[in-house]
Protein backbone atom coordinates (compact mmCIF):
# COMPACT_ATOMS: atom_id res chain seq x y z
CA UNK A 1 0.00 0.00 0.00
CA UNK A 2 1.20 3.50 -0.80
CA UNK A 3 1.78 6.10 1.92
CA UNK A 4 -0.36 9.25 2.07
CA UNK A 5 2.53 11.35 0.70
CA UNK A 6 3.03 8.94 -2.20
CA UNK A 7 -0.69 9.08 -2.97
CA UNK A 8 -0.62 12.88 -2.90
CA UNK A 9 2.10 12.85 -5.56
CA UNK A 10 0.48 10.13 -7.64
CA UNK A 11 -2.99 11.69 -7.59
CA UNK A 12 -1.92 15.37 -7.64
CA UNK A 13 -3.91 16.37 -10.73
CA UNK A 14 -7.14 14.64 -9.76
CA UNK A 15 -6.89 15.97 -6.19
CA UNK A 16 -7.21 19.41 -7.71
CA UNK A 17 -10.41 18.35 -9.44
CA UNK A 18 -12.24 16.70 -6.53
CA UNK A 19 -9.99 17.50 -3.54
CA UNK A 20 -9.18 15.21 -0.64
CA UNK A 21 -12.85 14.66 0.18
CA UNK A 22 -13.52 13.38 -3.33
CA UNK A 23 -10.43 11.18 -3.29
CA UNK A 24 -11.46 9.78 0.09
CA UNK A 25 -14.91 9.03 -1.31
CA UNK A 26 -13.30 7.17 -4.21
CA UNK A 27 -10.98 5.18 -1.94
CA UNK A 28 -13.89 4.22 0.31
CA UNK A 29 -16.18 3.31 -2.58
CA UNK A 30 -17.24 -0.21 -3.47
CA UNK A 31 -18.44 -0.68 -7.04
CA UNK A 32 -20.47 -3.71 -8.08
CA UNK A 33 -20.41 -4.49 -11.81
CA UNK A 34 -22.80 -6.89 -13.52
CA UNK A 35 -21.14 -8.14 -16.69
CA UNK A 36 -17.53 -8.73 -17.72
CA UNK A 37 -17.65 -7.38 -21.27
CA UNK A 38 -15.07 -5.06 -22.82
CA UNK A 39 -17.34 -2.17 -21.81
CA UNK A 40 -17.23 -3.32 -18.18
CA UNK A 41 -13.45 -3.67 -18.29
CA UNK A 42 -12.89 -0.26 -19.91
CA UNK A 43 -15.18 1.41 -17.39
CA UNK A 44 -13.43 -0.24 -14.45
CA UNK A 45 -10.03 0.67 -15.87
CA UNK A 46 -11.01 4.34 -15.59
CA UNK A 47 -12.04 3.81 -11.96
CA UNK A 48 -9.12 1.63 -10.90
CA UNK A 49 -6.48 4.09 -12.14
CA UNK A 50 -7.72 7.04 -9.98
CA UNK A 51 -7.88 4.73 -6.94
CA UNK A 52 -11.38 3.32 -6.42
CA UNK A 53 -11.42 1.36 -3.17
CA UNK A 54 -12.92 -1.96 -4.21
CA UNK A 55 -14.81 -3.52 -7.09
CA UNK A 56 -16.55 -6.83 -7.66
CA UNK A 57 -17.47 -8.26 -11.08
CA UNK A 58 -20.51 -10.55 -11.30
CA UNK A 59 -20.61 -12.79 -14.38
CA UNK A 60 -20.34 -16.45 -15.34
CA UNK A 61 -19.29 -15.84 -18.95
CA UNK A 62 -16.38 -17.74 -20.46
CA UNK A 63 -13.66 -16.13 -22.58
CA UNK A 64 -14.29 -16.81 -26.27
CA UNK A 65 -12.47 -15.88 -29.45
CA UNK A 66 -14.52 -12.68 -29.82
CA UNK A 67 -13.38 -11.53 -26.37
CA UNK A 68 -9.72 -11.85 -27.35
CA UNK A 69 -10.38 -9.45 -30.25
CA UNK A 70 -12.30 -6.80 -28.31
CA UNK A 71 -11.29 -7.00 -24.64
CA UNK A 72 -7.75 -5.87 -23.83
CA UNK A 73 -7.96 -7.45 -20.39
CA UNK A 74 -8.09 -11.04 -21.66
CA UNK A 75 -5.39 -12.92 -23.56
CA UNK A 76 -5.58 -15.53 -26.33
CA UNK A 77 -4.48 -18.13 -23.80
CA UNK A 78 -7.47 -17.26 -21.58
CA UNK A 79 -10.01 -18.89 -23.90
CA UNK A 80 -12.23 -21.25 -21.92
CA UNK A 81 -11.48 -19.49 -18.61
CA UNK A 82 -14.01 -17.51 -16.59
CA UNK A 83 -14.00 -14.00 -18.06
CA UNK A 84 -14.76 -12.19 -14.79
CA UNK A 85 -11.70 -13.69 -13.12
CA UNK A 86 -9.50 -12.78 -16.09
CA UNK A 87 -10.45 -9.11 -16.21
CA UNK A 88 -10.22 -8.76 -12.41
CA UNK A 89 -6.65 -10.05 -12.52
CA UNK A 90 -5.69 -7.63 -15.30
CA UNK A 91 -7.39 -4.64 -13.70
CA UNK A 92 -5.81 -5.19 -10.28
CA UNK A 93 -2.36 -5.05 -11.89
CA UNK A 94 -3.05 -1.40 -12.83
CA UNK A 95 -3.22 -0.19 -9.23
CA UNK A 96 -2.03 -2.22 -6.22
CA UNK A 97 -4.13 -0.08 -3.85
CA UNK A 98 -7.39 -1.33 -5.39
CA UNK A 99 -9.08 -4.55 -4.30
CA UNK A 100 -10.91 -6.55 -6.94
CA UNK A 101 -12.87 -9.82 -6.85
CA UNK A 102 -15.07 -11.91 -9.10
CA UNK A 103 -18.39 -13.60 -8.38
CA UNK A 104 -18.67 -16.23 -11.11
CA UNK A 105 -22.45 -16.51 -11.23
CA UNK A 106 -24.92 -15.17 -13.73
CA UNK A 107 -26.35 -11.72 -12.81
CA UNK A 108 -29.89 -13.09 -13.26
CA UNK A 109 -29.22 -15.89 -10.75
CA UNK A 110 -27.73 -13.44 -8.25
CA UNK A 111 -30.73 -11.10 -8.44
CA UNK A 112 -33.18 -14.01 -8.11
CA UNK A 113 -31.46 -15.21 -4.94
CA UNK A 114 -32.96 -14.49 -1.50
CA UNK A 115 -29.68 -15.19 0.28
CA UNK A 116 -28.89 -12.16 2.50
CA UNK A 117 -25.26 -12.18 1.28
CA UNK A 118 -26.42 -11.93 -2.34
CA UNK A 119 -28.84 -9.14 -1.51
CA UNK A 120 -26.13 -7.23 0.36
CA UNK A 121 -23.75 -7.50 -2.58
CA UNK A 122 -25.87 -4.91 -4.35
CA UNK A 123 -27.43 -3.10 -1.37
CA UNK A 124 -24.07 -2.38 0.27
CA UNK A 125 -22.42 -1.05 -2.90
CA UNK A 126 -21.59 2.62 -3.34
CA UNK A 127 -22.43 2.32 -7.03
CA UNK A 128 -23.73 -0.41 -9.33
CA UNK A 129 -22.92 -0.73 -13.03
CA UNK A 130 -24.82 -2.95 -15.48
CA UNK A 131 -22.91 -3.56 -18.71
CA UNK A 132 -24.54 -5.36 -21.63
CA UNK A 133 -27.29 -6.94 -19.52
CA UNK A 134 -30.75 -8.07 -20.71
CA UNK A 135 -33.69 -5.79 -19.89
CA UNK A 136 -35.06 -8.35 -17.42
CA UNK A 137 -31.83 -8.15 -15.41
CA UNK A 138 -31.71 -4.35 -15.64
CA UNK A 139 -35.30 -4.07 -14.37
CA UNK A 140 -34.70 -6.39 -11.41
CA UNK A 141 -31.46 -4.59 -10.61
CA UNK A 142 -33.09 -1.18 -10.90
CA UNK A 143 -35.78 -2.11 -8.36
CA UNK A 144 -33.20 -3.35 -5.88
CA UNK A 145 -30.96 -0.30 -6.31
CA UNK A 146 -33.88 2.12 -6.10
CA UNK A 147 -35.09 0.61 -2.83
CA UNK A 148 -31.58 0.73 -1.35
CA UNK A 149 -30.91 4.25 -2.73
CA UNK A 150 -27.83 2.96 -4.57
CA UNK A 151 -26.90 4.75 -7.83
CA UNK A 152 -27.20 2.61 -10.95
CA UNK A 153 -25.61 3.25 -14.34
CA UNK A 154 -26.72 0.89 -17.12
CA UNK A 155 -24.90 0.71 -20.45
CA UNK A 156 -25.43 -1.44 -23.52
CA UNK A 157 -23.89 -1.78 -26.98
CA UNK A 158 -24.69 -2.93 -30.51
CA UNK A 159 -21.71 -2.71 -32.83
CA UNK A 160 -21.07 0.95 -33.63
CA UNK A 161 -23.72 2.13 -31.15
CA UNK A 162 -24.03 2.31 -27.37
CA UNK A 163 -26.40 3.80 -24.80
CA UNK A 164 -25.91 4.93 -21.20
CA UNK A 165 -28.58 5.62 -18.59
CA UNK A 166 -28.26 6.76 -14.96
CA UNK A 167 -30.84 6.06 -12.26
CA UNK A 168 -30.86 7.27 -8.64
CA UNK A 169 -33.71 8.77 -6.56
CA UNK A 170 -31.88 12.06 -5.99
CA UNK A 171 -28.40 13.58 -6.11
CA UNK A 172 -26.77 16.83 -4.96
CA UNK A 173 -23.38 18.21 -5.99
CA UNK A 174 -20.98 20.75 -4.48
CA UNK A 175 -19.93 23.84 -6.49
CA UNK A 176 -16.92 26.13 -5.91
CA UNK A 177 -17.57 29.32 -3.92
CA UNK A 178 -14.50 31.60 -3.83
CA UNK A 179 -16.03 34.89 -2.54
CA UNK A 180 -13.34 37.04 -4.11
CA UNK A 181 -15.32 40.29 -4.14
CA UNK A 182 -15.76 40.15 -0.35
CA UNK A 183 -12.94 37.94 1.01
CA UNK A 184 -13.38 36.56 4.51
CA UNK A 185 -10.71 37.70 7.03
CA UNK A 186 -8.46 34.63 6.79
CA UNK A 187 -8.43 34.78 2.98
CA UNK A 188 -7.75 38.53 3.04
CA UNK A 189 -4.85 38.01 5.44
CA UNK A 190 -3.39 35.20 3.32
CA UNK A 191 -3.52 37.28 0.15
CA UNK A 192 -2.14 40.43 1.82
CA UNK A 193 0.92 38.47 2.93
CA UNK A 194 1.82 37.73 -0.70
CA UNK A 195 3.85 40.54 -2.27
CA UNK A 196 3.73 40.10 -6.03
CA UNK A 197 6.34 42.84 -6.44
CA UNK A 198 9.15 40.76 -4.94
CA UNK A 199 8.42 37.55 -6.88
CA UNK A 200 10.49 36.63 -9.91
CA UNK A 201 8.83 35.64 -13.19
CA UNK A 202 8.91 31.92 -12.34
CA UNK A 203 7.16 32.40 -9.00
CA UNK A 204 4.66 34.84 -10.54
CA UNK A 205 3.70 32.19 -13.08
CA UNK A 206 2.58 29.91 -10.21
CA UNK A 207 0.49 32.35 -8.16
CA UNK A 208 -3.10 31.00 -7.86
CA UNK A 209 -5.53 33.13 -9.83
CA UNK A 210 -7.77 34.03 -6.83
CA UNK A 211 -4.77 35.89 -5.36
CA UNK A 212 -4.27 37.76 -8.64
CA UNK A 213 -7.93 38.76 -8.87
CA UNK A 214 -8.17 40.04 -5.28
CA UNK A 215 -4.94 42.01 -5.71
CA UNK A 216 -6.31 43.58 -8.89
CA UNK A 217 -9.67 44.37 -7.27
CA UNK A 218 -7.89 46.13 -4.42
CA UNK A 219 -5.65 48.10 -6.78
CA UNK A 220 -8.72 49.36 -8.65
CA UNK A 221 -10.69 49.98 -5.42
CA UNK A 222 -13.34 47.46 -6.43
CA UNK A 223 -12.99 45.11 -3.46
CA UNK A 224 -15.52 44.90 -0.64
CA UNK A 225 -18.30 46.43 -2.73
CA UNK A 226 -21.85 45.23 -2.28
CA UNK A 227 -22.63 46.20 -5.86
CA UNK A 228 -21.64 44.18 -8.90
CA UNK A 229 -18.82 45.67 -10.99
CA UNK A 230 -20.10 47.29 -14.16
CA UNK A 231 -19.21 45.98 -17.59
CA UNK A 232 -16.68 48.81 -17.93
CA UNK A 233 -15.16 47.98 -14.54
CA UNK A 234 -14.84 44.31 -15.42
CA UNK A 235 -13.18 45.23 -18.71
CA UNK A 236 -10.76 47.49 -16.84
CA UNK A 237 -10.10 44.70 -14.34
CA UNK A 238 -9.24 42.22 -17.10
CA UNK A 239 -6.95 44.75 -18.76
CA UNK A 240 -5.22 45.49 -15.45
CA UNK A 241 -4.67 41.78 -14.76
CA UNK A 242 -3.08 41.53 -18.19
CA UNK A 243 -0.56 44.22 -17.26
CA UNK A 244 0.32 42.32 -14.08
CA UNK A 245 1.49 39.23 -15.99
CA UNK A 246 5.28 38.76 -16.24
CA UNK A 247 4.83 37.71 -19.89
CA UNK A 248 1.94 37.67 -22.37
CA UNK A 249 -0.14 34.48 -22.29
CA UNK A 250 0.95 33.37 -18.80
CA UNK A 251 -1.55 30.64 -17.91
CA UNK A 252 -2.43 31.64 -14.34
CA UNK A 253 -3.02 35.27 -15.36
CA UNK A 254 -5.12 34.09 -18.32
CA UNK A 255 -7.17 31.99 -15.87
CA UNK A 256 -7.64 35.10 -13.71
CA UNK A 257 -8.92 37.06 -16.71
CA UNK A 258 -11.34 34.24 -17.61
CA UNK A 259 -12.58 33.95 -13.99
CA UNK A 260 -13.55 37.61 -13.65
CA UNK A 261 -17.10 37.11 -14.90
CA UNK A 262 -17.81 34.06 -12.73
CA UNK A 263 -16.17 35.12 -9.46
CA UNK A 264 -16.26 38.93 -9.41
CA UNK A 265 -19.86 39.37 -8.38
CA UNK A 266 -21.64 40.10 -5.08
CA UNK A 267 -22.66 37.11 -3.03
CA UNK A 268 -26.24 35.92 -3.53
CA UNK A 269 -28.05 32.84 -2.31
CA UNK A 270 -29.02 30.58 -5.25
CA UNK A 271 -32.71 30.74 -6.10
CA UNK A 272 -33.14 26.98 -5.68
CA UNK A 273 -31.82 27.25 -2.11
CA UNK A 274 -34.04 30.27 -1.36
CA UNK A 275 -37.07 28.24 -2.41
CA UNK A 276 -36.14 25.42 -0.05
CA UNK A 277 -35.44 27.76 2.87
CA UNK A 278 -38.79 29.51 2.41
CA UNK A 279 -40.74 26.26 2.05
CA UNK A 280 -43.17 25.69 4.96
CA UNK A 281 -41.42 22.46 5.98
CA UNK A 282 -38.16 24.41 6.45
CA UNK A 283 -39.89 27.14 8.46
CA UNK A 284 -41.66 24.60 10.70
CA UNK A 285 -40.38 21.01 10.35
CA UNK A 286 -43.17 18.49 10.76
CA UNK A 287 -42.86 16.20 13.76
CA UNK A 288 -45.36 13.34 13.94
CA UNK A 289 -45.13 9.92 15.57
CA UNK A 290 -41.39 10.44 16.06
CA UNK A 291 -40.92 10.28 12.29
CA UNK A 292 -39.13 13.33 10.94
CA UNK A 293 -37.67 14.03 7.52
CA UNK A 294 -34.00 14.67 8.23
CA UNK A 295 -33.70 16.82 5.13
CA UNK A 296 -36.23 19.37 6.39
CA UNK A 297 -34.75 19.42 9.88
CA UNK A 298 -31.41 20.26 8.31
CA UNK A 299 -33.05 22.82 6.02
CA UNK A 300 -34.65 24.45 9.07
CA UNK A 301 -31.25 24.57 10.80
CA UNK A 302 -29.77 26.14 7.67
CA UNK A 303 -32.51 28.76 7.69
CA UNK A 304 -31.63 29.62 11.29
CA UNK A 305 -27.94 29.75 10.38
CA UNK A 306 -28.67 32.19 7.55
CA UNK A 307 -30.59 34.47 9.92
CA UNK A 308 -27.72 34.55 12.44
CA UNK A 309 -25.22 37.40 12.75
CA UNK A 310 -22.33 35.00 12.13
CA UNK A 311 -23.36 34.07 8.59
CA UNK A 312 -23.84 37.67 7.34
CA UNK A 313 -26.49 36.23 5.04
CA UNK A 314 -24.08 33.80 3.38
CA UNK A 315 -24.40 30.02 3.18
CA UNK A 316 -21.72 27.85 4.78
CA UNK A 317 -18.61 27.70 2.64
CA UNK A 318 -18.07 24.24 1.13
CA UNK A 319 -14.28 24.61 1.11
CA UNK A 320 -13.71 23.39 -2.45
CA UNK A 321 -11.58 25.29 -4.95
CA UNK A 322 -11.30 24.54 -8.67
CA UNK A 323 -8.26 23.28 -10.50
CA UNK A 324 -5.88 26.10 -11.42
CA UNK A 325 -2.31 26.82 -12.52
CA UNK A 326 -0.23 26.92 -9.32
CA UNK A 327 2.61 25.10 -7.66
CA UNK A 328 1.57 22.43 -5.19
CA UNK A 329 2.65 24.47 -2.15
CA UNK A 330 0.61 27.52 -3.15
CA UNK A 331 -2.42 25.49 -4.17
CA UNK A 332 -2.46 23.48 -0.95
CA UNK A 333 -2.02 26.64 1.16
CA UNK A 334 -4.98 28.32 -0.56
CA UNK A 335 -7.05 25.17 -0.25
CA UNK A 336 -6.25 25.01 3.47
CA UNK A 337 -7.60 28.56 3.96
CA UNK A 338 -10.93 27.64 2.36
CA UNK A 339 -11.16 24.35 4.22
CA UNK A 340 -10.53 26.06 7.57
CA UNK A 341 -13.28 28.60 6.90
CA UNK A 342 -15.59 25.78 5.83
CA UNK A 343 -14.82 23.92 9.08
CA UNK A 344 -15.64 27.03 11.14
CA UNK A 345 -18.93 27.46 9.29
CA UNK A 346 -19.74 23.78 9.82
CA UNK A 347 -19.26 24.13 13.59
CA UNK A 348 -21.70 27.03 13.64
CA UNK A 349 -24.20 25.14 11.50
CA UNK A 350 -23.94 22.09 13.78
CA UNK A 351 -25.06 24.21 16.76
CA UNK A 352 -28.24 25.13 14.89
CA UNK A 353 -28.85 21.47 14.04
CA UNK A 354 -28.47 20.53 17.71
CA UNK A 355 -30.97 23.24 18.65
CA UNK A 356 -33.48 21.96 16.08
CA UNK A 357 -33.20 18.42 17.47
CA UNK A 358 -33.68 19.64 21.02
CA UNK A 359 -36.76 21.65 20.10
CA UNK A 360 -38.19 18.65 18.25
CA UNK A 361 -37.60 16.43 21.28
CA UNK A 362 -35.28 14.16 19.30
CA UNK A 363 -32.03 12.55 20.48
CA UNK A 364 -28.77 14.31 19.61
CA UNK A 365 -27.68 11.41 17.39
CA UNK A 366 -30.90 11.40 15.33
CA UNK A 367 -28.85 13.15 12.66
CA UNK A 368 -25.26 11.94 12.56
CA UNK A 369 -22.24 14.28 12.35
CA UNK A 370 -21.50 12.90 8.88
CA UNK A 371 -25.01 13.81 7.70
CA UNK A 372 -24.56 17.31 9.10
CA UNK A 373 -21.18 17.68 7.38
CA UNK A 374 -22.47 16.47 4.00
CA UNK A 375 -25.50 18.75 4.13
CA UNK A 376 -23.33 21.70 5.14
CA UNK A 377 -20.93 21.11 2.24
CA UNK A 378 -23.85 20.90 -0.18
CA UNK A 379 -25.76 23.87 1.26
CA UNK A 380 -24.97 26.16 -1.66
CA UNK A 381 -26.49 23.73 -4.15
CA UNK A 382 -29.58 22.27 -2.55
CA UNK A 383 -31.34 21.47 -5.78
CA UNK A 384 -32.65 17.93 -5.86
CA UNK A 385 -32.19 15.99 -9.09
CA UNK A 386 -34.95 13.46 -9.50
CA UNK A 387 -34.39 10.55 -11.87
CA UNK A 388 -36.76 8.09 -13.48
CA UNK A 389 -36.30 4.50 -12.27
CA UNK A 390 -35.08 2.31 -15.10
CA UNK A 391 -37.71 -0.31 -14.34
CA UNK A 392 -40.44 2.32 -14.77
CA UNK A 393 -38.89 3.46 -18.05
CA UNK A 394 -38.73 -0.10 -19.40
CA UNK A 395 -41.94 -1.60 -17.99
CA UNK A 396 -44.08 1.45 -17.22
CA UNK A 397 -45.53 4.30 -19.24
CA UNK A 398 -43.23 7.08 -18.04
CA UNK A 399 -41.87 7.51 -21.58
CA UNK A 400 -45.20 8.69 -22.91
CA UNK A 401 -44.75 12.10 -21.30
CA UNK A 402 -41.12 12.63 -22.35
CA UNK A 403 -40.78 10.68 -25.60
CA UNK A 404 -40.85 13.82 -27.74
CA UNK A 405 -37.45 14.66 -26.28
CA UNK A 406 -36.11 11.64 -28.17
CA UNK A 407 -37.26 13.20 -31.43
CA UNK A 408 -35.83 16.60 -30.49
CA UNK A 409 -32.45 15.01 -29.75
CA UNK A 410 -32.55 12.94 -32.97
CA UNK A 411 -32.22 9.63 -31.09
CA UNK A 412 -35.74 8.18 -31.40
CA UNK A 413 -34.57 5.51 -33.87
CA UNK A 414 -31.47 4.62 -31.83
CA UNK A 415 -33.38 4.26 -28.59
CA UNK A 416 -36.30 2.38 -30.14
CA UNK A 417 -33.88 -0.06 -31.79
CA UNK A 418 -32.05 -0.75 -28.52
CA UNK A 419 -35.40 -1.52 -26.92
CA UNK A 420 -36.42 -3.60 -29.96
CA UNK A 421 -33.12 -5.49 -29.72
CA UNK A 422 -33.95 -6.52 -26.15
CA UNK A 423 -37.47 -7.60 -27.13
CA UNK A 424 -36.15 -9.58 -30.10
CA UNK A 425 -33.65 -11.45 -27.90
CA UNK A 426 -36.32 -12.20 -25.28
CA UNK A 427 -38.62 -13.60 -27.97
CA UNK A 428 -36.14 -15.66 -30.02
CA UNK A 429 -33.50 -16.50 -27.43
CA UNK A 430 -30.81 -15.17 -29.75
CA UNK A 431 -29.47 -11.87 -31.05
CA UNK A 432 -30.30 -10.58 -34.52
CA UNK A 433 -27.59 -11.76 -36.91
CA UNK A 434 -26.37 -14.78 -34.93
CA UNK A 435 -27.35 -18.44 -34.85
CA UNK A 436 -28.16 -19.05 -31.21
CA UNK A 437 -26.52 -17.10 -28.45
CA UNK A 438 -23.72 -14.68 -27.71
CA UNK A 439 -21.63 -17.51 -26.25
CA UNK A 440 -21.81 -19.44 -29.53
CA UNK A 441 -22.18 -16.66 -32.07
CA UNK A 442 -21.89 -17.43 -35.77
CA UNK A 443 -22.91 -14.75 -38.26
CA UNK A 444 -25.71 -15.58 -40.66
CA UNK A 445 -25.94 -14.70 -44.34
CA UNK A 446 -27.11 -11.33 -45.63
CA UNK A 447 -30.66 -12.52 -46.34
CA UNK A 448 -31.29 -13.62 -42.73
CA UNK A 449 -29.70 -10.44 -41.37
CA UNK A 450 -32.07 -8.45 -43.60
CA UNK A 451 -35.04 -10.45 -42.29
CA UNK A 452 -33.96 -9.80 -38.68
CA UNK A 453 -33.53 -6.10 -39.48
CA UNK A 454 -37.08 -6.00 -40.86
CA UNK A 455 -38.39 -7.55 -37.65
CA UNK A 456 -36.43 -5.03 -35.58
CA UNK A 457 -38.00 -2.20 -37.58
CA UNK A 458 -41.48 -3.60 -36.94
CA UNK A 459 -40.88 -3.90 -33.19
CA UNK A 460 -39.28 -0.46 -32.98
CA UNK A 461 -42.13 1.22 -34.87
CA UNK A 462 -44.65 -0.42 -32.53
CA UNK A 463 -42.71 0.96 -29.55
CA UNK A 464 -42.66 4.45 -31.08
CA UNK A 465 -46.42 4.23 -31.51
CA UNK A 466 -46.85 3.12 -27.87
CA UNK A 467 -44.89 6.22 -26.80
CA UNK A 468 -47.11 8.48 -28.92
CA UNK A 469 -44.47 9.06 -31.60
CA UNK A 470 -46.10 7.14 -34.44
CA UNK A 471 -46.54 10.26 -36.57
CA UNK A 472 -43.35 12.01 -35.45
CA UNK A 473 -40.68 9.35 -35.94
CA UNK A 474 -39.99 6.32 -38.09
CA UNK A 475 -37.10 3.92 -37.67
CA UNK A 476 -34.19 4.45 -40.04
CA UNK A 477 -33.77 1.30 -42.18
CA UNK A 478 -29.99 1.67 -42.57
CA UNK A 479 -29.66 2.05 -38.81
CA UNK A 480 -31.75 -1.07 -38.26
CA UNK A 481 -29.50 -3.02 -40.65
CA UNK A 482 -26.46 -1.97 -38.61
CA UNK A 483 -28.12 -3.13 -35.39
CA UNK A 484 -28.97 -6.50 -36.95
CA UNK A 485 -25.55 -6.87 -38.58
CA UNK A 486 -23.76 -6.17 -35.28
CA UNK A 487 -25.13 -9.33 -33.67
CA UNK A 488 -25.14 -7.38 -30.38
CA UNK A 489 -21.34 -7.62 -30.45
CA UNK A 490 -18.81 -5.14 -29.11
CA UNK A 491 -16.24 -3.03 -30.92
CA UNK A 492 -13.35 -2.11 -28.66
CA UNK A 493 -13.13 1.55 -29.67
CA UNK A 494 -16.85 2.07 -29.00
CA UNK A 495 -16.61 0.27 -25.66
CA UNK A 496 -13.56 2.33 -24.74
CA UNK A 497 -15.32 5.62 -25.49
CA UNK A 498 -18.52 4.52 -23.77
CA UNK A 499 -16.52 3.27 -20.79
CA UNK A 500 -15.09 6.77 -20.47
CA UNK A 501 -18.61 8.22 -20.32
CA UNK A 502 -19.81 5.64 -17.79
CA UNK A 503 -16.77 6.09 -15.53
CA UNK A 504 -17.16 9.87 -15.67
CA UNK A 505 -20.75 9.54 -14.48
CA UNK A 506 -19.59 7.06 -11.83
CA UNK A 507 -17.04 9.53 -10.43
CA UNK A 508 -19.69 12.26 -10.32
CA UNK A 509 -21.98 9.99 -8.33
CA UNK A 510 -19.28 8.76 -5.96
CA UNK A 511 -17.61 12.10 -5.19
CA UNK A 512 -20.93 14.03 -5.24
CA UNK A 513 -19.10 17.06 -6.57
CA UNK A 514 -20.47 17.32 -10.10
CA UNK A 515 -23.90 17.09 -11.73
CA UNK A 516 -24.57 13.66 -13.28
CA UNK A 517 -26.36 13.44 -16.60
CA UNK A 518 -30.03 12.97 -15.79
CA UNK A 519 -30.85 11.70 -19.26
CA UNK A 520 -30.22 9.12 -21.94
CA UNK A 521 -26.86 9.21 -23.73
CA UNK A 522 -26.49 7.60 -27.15
CA UNK A 523 -23.06 7.00 -28.72
CA UNK A 524 -23.08 6.85 -32.52
CA UNK A 525 -19.75 5.54 -33.76
CA UNK A 526 -20.73 5.80 -37.42
CA UNK A 527 -21.24 9.56 -37.22
CA UNK A 528 -18.66 9.99 -34.42
CA UNK A 529 -21.27 11.77 -32.28
CA UNK A 530 -22.94 11.39 -28.94
CA UNK A 531 -26.49 12.54 -28.21
CA UNK A 532 -28.31 13.34 -24.99
CA UNK A 533 -32.07 13.24 -24.45
CA UNK A 534 -34.02 13.89 -21.27
CA UNK A 535 -36.46 11.00 -20.75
Amino acid sequence: MRSDSDKAKLYDRQLRLWQESGQTALENARVCVLGSTALAAETLKNLVLPGIGEFVVVDDGVVGEQDTLTNFFVQVGDQGKLRAECIVQGLCELNPDVRGSAVTRSPAELLASTDPADIQLVASATLVLACGQPESVVCALSRRCWQANVPLVAADFAGFYARVRTSIPEHADTPSDLRLLTPFPALRSFIDEIDLGVLDSTDLAHVPYPVIIVKALKALSLDGSAAAPTIQQKRALRDFIGTMAPAPGEENFAQAVDAVTQHCKPYSTPGTVEQILNYPAAVTPLVADAKVDRFWLLASALRAYMLSDYSQGMLPLNGSIPDMKADTKGYVALQRIYKQKAAEDAVQFATHVARELTEAGLPADFITPDEVAVFCRNASNLRLLRFTPLHDEIEGDSLCSTAKNLVAADVASHYALFRALARFEATHGRCPGVTASLSDAEMLDDEVVANDAAELIGIANLLLAEWGLGSDAKVDEDLAMEFARSGHCELHNISSMTGGIVSQEAIKLITRQYVPENSLCIVDGVKAKSYVAKI
